[in-house]
């Protein structure tokens, strides 16, 4: 018979441990049903999935219940995402936006609380990205589960005392995504919530056979979130050599295959001014995705293949559509050497794209272009 107490997790928020009495989630799909008039029939469409919520009725208790409350209470009011694990469903990144604290004399050392958590969603950042990087996010965040889920399976019959090498894997993620999140130039005030979510993947390696779903559920949301806010066109690159396959065990497949979802997120989401940029920025897709779907062939579930196949099309066909919208590249010749605030002048109209003119062809002399220089078609 199964031990339950030994089979929950412990609680936690921000890293803040606390105990749960009751555990409630709460989700769905948002679903527009369409009344067709004068007929028994109706059309239902799915409009995406419904925000998730989680209720929990949580308590401190002992000798420093009132310490610990204050701590509780300081991570539940601070802002920001963070990290919750839940006993039964396991590190979920989350907002808070209500909650409540009750205390009772004739229960002294101890001190209740409801709490109200909503799943993180996206930050505001890649509203302004281009729809294809949107698009990229919602699948990465709706395959977290899914791959969870692969990972659990696959550990299923590896013996605790066999574990070493999968803990190792997980360990070097962790690296991965703090070297990742250095170099994709991320946000000041979203370091702290990466943080907090590598160290949830730490504190995880202790027991990476019977924590295989959330340690990498963890890796994928935690992927996710770098992505979301981190500068396209720096950790375009961080991602590209992140996400080369490191072996074939469980946690190195879920790492390579997370960073090559990362990567098609901030390729959608660079700035490609000319078509010949928007195809060149395509053609990347296949050289880093293709040696991860080879080596997930041979490991986890078909599901996750398919989610990343899914991913790196929806990049293709967007950077696609962006190089379709463009202007060409062209070949600019002059008879002379000048300044390119007069050529970005002679071509647009505009002195003020003399910088694009210098940045595109490398050169060290504005005042002295080229004779021969490439340009966006006027």
């Amino acid at each position: 018979m199964r031990d339950w107490l030994k089979a929950f997790r412990p609680a936690s928020f921000r890293g803040v441990p606390f105990f749960v009495e009751a555990e409630e989630a709460e989700g769905g799909r948002r679903v527009a049903i369409s009344p067709i008039a004068y007929s028994d029939l109706h059309v239902t469409e799915d409009m995406g999935g419904d925000v998730r919520r989680f209720s929990l009725s949580a308590y401190v208790a002992g000798d420093v219940a009132d310490a610990a409350a204050r701590n509780f209470t300081a991570a539940l009011n601070a802002p920001g995402t963070a990290t919750l694990i839940l006993p039964m469903g396991g590190p979920v990144l989350v907002r808070v936006p209500r909650w409540s604290q009750s205390r009772e004399r004739a229960r002294a050392g101890y001190v209740g609380f409801e709490v109200e958590f909503v799943a993180a969603g996206l930050p505001s950042l890649p509203f302004a990205a281009v729809p294809g990087a949107f698009a990229i996010a919602g699948k990465i965040a709706a395959g977290v589960d899914m791959i969870a889920s692969a990972a659990a399976f696959r550990m299923r019959d590896v013996a605790p005392g066999q574990a070493a090498p999968s803990a190792l894997a997980a360990a070097s993620a962790a690296v991965a995504m703090a070297s990742v999140a250095d170099a994709a130039e991320m946000p000041a005030e979203t370091r702290p919530i990466i943080a907090d979510q590598i160290a949830t993947i730490t504190r995880l390696l202790s027991e990476p056979v019977t924590q295989a779903g959330p340690i990498a559920a963890a890796i994928v949301s935690t992927v996710g979130a770098i992505a979301d806010a981190a500068s396209p066109t720096e950790a375009t690159e961080a991602f590209a050599v992140a996400a080369a396959p490191s072996g074939t065990d469980v946690f190195a497949m879920v790492s390579a295959a997370a960073f090559a979802a990362g990567f098609c997120q901030a390729l959608a989401a660079g700035d490609y001014i000319s078509r010949q940029d928007a195809r060149r920025a395509r053609d990347r897709i296949a050289p880093v995705v293709d040696p991860v779907l080879e080596a997930l062939s041979t490991g986890l579930d078909v599901a996750v293949s398919e989610w990343l196949s899914d991913i790196a099309a929806t990049a293709a066909s967007d950077l696609s559509a962006v190089a379709a919208n463009r202007a060409p590249l062209v070949s600019v010749q002059t008879e002379i050497s000048l300044p390119a605030t007069a050529l970005a002048f002679a071509l647009y109209g505009d002195a003020g794209r003399a910088g694009e003119l210098v940045q595109r062809n490398s050169v060290a002399t504005p005042a002295a272009m080229p004779i021969s220089f490439e340009a966006i078609a006027p």
